[in-house]
């Protein structure tokens, strides 16, 4: 699935993933291919990216996670990078 994280001034990630993983006001959750859409309220802490080449890992602070069906959308207030 595409996901794409985006700062308040920039984009920080963009591409395909098999998973998203963070933590939101209610604890911990992942988003796998196929996720009904969703809103999520973001807690200050790490985003985790699963990708082909690995996991990549983010550090963000305010914002949310928008699950639709043709992707993740993470909008931050800071992001930055390998938290």
């Amino acid at each position: 699935m595409e996901c794409r994280i985006l700062a308040c001034e920039r984009e920080v990630f963009s591409g395909e993933v098999q998973g998203v993983y963070a933590r939101g006001m209610e604890g911990w959750f992942g988003v796998l291919s196929g996720h009904a859409p969703a809103v999520f309220a973001l807690a200050d802490a790490p985003v985790r990216l699963i990708t082909e080449q690995g996991e990549r890992t983010y550090r963000v602070k305010g914002g949310l996670v928008h699950v639709r069906r043709d992707g993740v959308v993470i909008l931050a207030d800071e992001v930055t990078e390998g938290a």
